[in-house]
């Protein structure tokens, strides 16, 4: 007895004078704050109320993670935001709602009705980049215009193919009583007249009026069939007088259809972007076991694995408690007697051994701890079925058979089994010193929390159970699992569900798109910037000449740092969003069919035919754009020849001959 109080107390004294480590008591608390919309919140503020301490901020995702105590108090604060004050209370997981102050503005939505059929006099629709350029010229007769009249002219590019139609600058002409009579309309305040930005001073002579007009539209979709349509009215104060239309123009001078550039998808493979491990809060268990002396409730310190069990107990309750990313959750304890003897003052000397046990177990818990710690304990006097299949584990079948029809005779009736068991003549000489030692024990089990980087398999499991536990990191790790690209769609679609700023995840995703030629221009939107990576950028890119929006395209490109592939990349952009002499720069040197299209984008015609020339390749492409710059030059019978060739080596070439306008007159 004494030797066991000093164990204990020798155990107690090491433990109390452990150096104290100031972050002991603390606790990690992780979590995602969310508006009352349902959305993640970056840059909450967490105060820590005790000490008016900023403790932490959520991430772009509306995450946080910060270590306090387990009692602390925390405020939660955000602009546009209602604060909200929490309570810990040792719990290591708190996701929280702040309610929205701000006020919704109401949406206003504008539709303008315009007349849409249109046509005029022969001209051309030249594409510059994602801009259609319509220039003309056409005469008004002085017969036309009356001095009480208006004259509105309204040009058009209307796509054939998807039967759209883009307004261009109208042209506004007044005979001068109807411009007198219709400022007075307006009480002298001509700009309430709708029209009046479009208004032109009138240089009408007897001979009528030339007027030279220029103007473009974005469009996208320049691959389409265009023409250029005019509408034309006549009104006076209180009618339209005549309606007329005029098609001008018809299929588009567009010589950077041809232009060749090899742009692919991009991974995001640099480990700057890839999600680092994250800690995820997992449940744990661990056991001790404890021998006491038969018929006492002390511990029996004769047994060396006794004291090395109460070692490695009070170690590991003391790694939980100054570990912030731990948290013991709850104790069971069992006091368990062997059942020789009398069955009653076996139950209470179960009893017994279960309270001293609890005490010593719960000493090496802290009180801050122990106030948040769920303990439970029972005791029990165990049956002779252990000591039967021990015997049978160590081959004494002969004996075990023996006490087997002893236990069977007397079921339910522990004190009659010990008699008739205590009477065996291998009793004192087995049983009791190699087996009844075993029976007397202490079981103790405690839940805790921990959080710890999941292995694969482990991650695997749960993404079958619930994605939306996952961290960006572990969905990093199922995107590397992931065996063939339908899977991977899926994955990165589910990363980004959960975490919309997952800059990895849209990256990939877009650039899976592309390699199945499908680009996406709106998966890459929300990261670009400045900052963005190479890859990032170049995929939006690619994207973005996809779908034709090449002036897009340009802009993301002057947000690239200066490497060799951003070169290519802005001299490609140039090229087809009209900046000529930029890519000219790269192309010209490299000489090709690139050098000869560009040339005749910019209208040097001569210069194109001498490069043209030059081409080694005798492709389709090559003399069809033989074709143009021969048409171009009035060299009628070459170019005929040149596109008869084309045609005939690759008839799909047709298709694009019907809607260009530098050979349409060929067919």
């Amino acid at each position: 007895m004494k030797l066991s109080i000093k164990i204990l107390m020798s155990l107690l004294i090491a433990l109390a004078i452990m150096p104290t480590i100031s972050y002991a008591q603390n606790i990690r608390v992780t979590g995602v704050v969310r508006g009352n919309n349902g959305e993640r919140i970056p840059g909450v503020s967490i105060t820590d109320l005790g000490n008016q301490r900023v403790v932490g901020l959520t991430d772009d995702d509306g995450k946080y993670s910060i270590i306090l105590s387990p009692n602390a108090t925390v405020q939660f604060s955000c602009m546009g935001y209602s604060s909200l004050k929490e309570k810990i209370k040792g719990r290591l997981t708190i996701d929280v709602e702040l309610e929205s102050t701000a006020n919704q503005m109401e949406e206003i939505v504008v539709t303008a009705n315009i007349i849409s059929t249109i046509i005029f006099e022969p001209s051309e629709i030249e594409v510059v980049g994602n801009y259609f350029h319509l220039r003309t010229r056409y005469k008004v007769p002085a017969s036309m215009m009356a001095g009480d009249r208006r004259l509105v002219v309204q040009p058009t590019i209307y796509n054939v193919t998807r039967k759209k139609t883009f307004f261009l600058r109208p042209v506004v002409l007044d005979g001068r009583e109807y411009l007198l009579t219709q400022n007075r309309m307006y009480g002298f305040d001509i700009s309430r007249d709708t029209l009046s930005p479009y208004i032109q001073k009138s240089q009408m002579s007897r001979q009528g009026e030339i007027i030279a007009y220029h103007d473009s539209a974005y469009i996208e979709n320049s691959r389409d069939d265009y023409r250029a349509d005019v509408f034309m009215s006549v009104e006076d104060y209180k009618k339209i007088l005549n309606v007329d239309t005029i098609s001008i123009a018809h299929g588009t001078v567009n010589p950077l259809r041809f232009f060749d550039y090899n742009l692919g998808a991009r991974d995001l493979t640099d480990s700057a972007y890839i999600p680092k491990p994250e800690l995820q809060l997992r449940n744990d268990k661990g056991e001790v076991h404890l021998t006491y002396l038969p018929g006492k409730s002390q511990i029996d310190e004769s047994d060396p694995e006794n004291v090395r069990q109460l070692e490695m107990l009070r170690r590991r309750i003391t790694a939980l408690e100054t570990n912030p990313d731990a948290r013991l959750e709850s104790v069971v304890i069992s006091g368990i007697s062997s059942p020789d003897g009398n069955y009653n003052s076996n139950v209470v000397l179960a009893k017994e051994r279960m309270a001293i046990s609890r005490d010593i177990i719960l000493s090496y818990v802290s009180p801050e701890r122990r106030e948040f710690l769920t303990v439970e304990s029972d005791s029990k006097v165990e049956s002779w079925e252990p000591v039967y299949d021990m015997m049978v584990r160590d081959s004494l079948n002969e004996q075990a058979a023996q006490l087997r029809d002893i236990i069977d005779r007397y079921p339910g009736n522990p004190d009659r089994q010990f008699a008739h068991i205590s009477k065996l003549p291998y009793y004192r000489t087995i049983i009791v010193p190699k087996y009844l030692p075993e029976l007397r024990r202490v079981e103790y089990n405690f839940g805790y929390s921990i959080y710890r980087v999941l292995t694969d398999e482990e991650i695997a499991e749960l993404y079958k159970k619930d994605y939306s536990t996952f961290s960006r990191y572990e969905f990093y790790r199922m995107f590397m699992m992931a065996k063939d690209d339908i899977e991977r769609e899926t994955l990165y679609k589910q990363a980004l569900e959960m975490y919309p700023r997952f800059m990895l995840a849209a990256n990939n995703l877009a650039a899976l798109y592309i390699k199945q030629g499908r680009s996406d221009e709106n998966i890459l939107k929300p990261f670009i910037n400045e900052k963005a990576p190479e890859e990032v950028l170049s995929n939006q890119i690619v994207a973005y000449l996809d779908r034709w929006k090449y002036d897009s395209a340009d802009s993301v490109s002057m947000l690239m740092k200066e490497t060799a592939t951003s070169e290519y990349i802005k001299s490609v952009t140039n090229a087809l969003n009209g900046n000529y002499e930029e890519a000219m720069r790269t192309f010209g040197s490299q000489g090709g069919i690139n050098e000869v299209v560009l040339l005749l984008a910019m209208k040097r015609n001569e210069e194109a035919w001498e490069k043209a020339q030059e081409l080694p390749d005798e492709s389709a492409r090559v003399m069809y754009v033989k074709a143009i710059i021969a048409n171009r030059l009035d060299k009628v019978v070459e170019a005929i020849n040149y596109i008869e060739m084309a045609l005939e080596m690759d008839p799909s070439l047709r298709e694009i001959a019907e809607v260009d306008a530098d050979v349409k007159d060929l067919l």
